[in-house]
């Protein structure tokens, strides 16, 4: 991965600290997803929430240029990724800490990941028509929200469980200990992003991607 030219030491900081957590503690998905990351050249952006308008944000660098890419040529996964970036909202550190740092890089980290799927299974679509993957943004927010809840079960603090409580991502059984729960994650993906598995899945991820198919 890379830095954009205009972060800060200290934004740098928390976020390789960041990465290091999550490969250290997270599950298998978790550690192949950063050490995938790590090793592309996918951008890292920082900036202002009032720019990011979320705690972290998930795209293309440059459309226009993988579309032309994309008629040409074929791109491996990390290829992929080399064409995405993640933006993380500067307040998302300074004010939640390795949590909030932590917490957006492994939901955002998801799309990215997912992203760069899609990119890949593109520019094969020549040889494996069947094999494209191009999921809902229903489909996109569910993994995220799954690799969030598995990630805060699997550092297992109390202030990382509290929060997947608080988003509905994890649920407390009655031994009081947290699962990941499938259906309050659904309740959020209707309430916060209105969406529905049997009714609105919203685009596809070529579309939010600006993708030409």
């Amino acid at each position: 991965m890379r830095f954009d030219d205009d972060i800060g030491r200290r934004y740098r900081r928390s976020i390789r600290n960041a990465f290091k957590t999550i490969a250290e503690v997270g599950n298998d998905f978790h550690r192949k997803m950063v050490r995938e990351i790590e090793a592309s050249d996918m951008l890292i952006r920082c900036g202002p929430v009032s720019e990011v308008n979320a705690s972290g944000r998930t795209g293309l660098i440059n459309p226009v240029a993988t579309n032309l890419q994309l008629l040409t040529q074929r791109f491996t996964f990390r290829e992929a990724l080399g064409e995405v970036y993640i933006v993380i909202a500067e307040e998302t550190i300074d004010t939640g800490g390795q949590r909030g740092c932590e917490g957006t890089f492994v939901h955002e980290g998801r799309h990215a990941y997912d992203f760069a799927q899609v990119i890949e299974s593109l520019s094969n679509r020549d040889m494996n028509p069947l094999d494209q993957y191009d999921p809902t943004l229903y489909e996109l927010e569910w993994n995220a929200h799954q690799t969030a809840g598995e990630y805060m079960l699997a550092i297992n603090k109390q202030e990382y469980l509290d929060e997947g409580l608080q988003l509905m991502i994890l649920g407390l059984g009655e031994d009081g200990s947290c699962f990941l729960d499938d259906a309050g994650i659904n309740r959020r993906l209707t309430e916060s992003y209105g969406l529905a598995l049997d009714a609105n899945q919203g685009p596809l991820a070529t579309r939010l991607l600006g993708i030409v198919v």
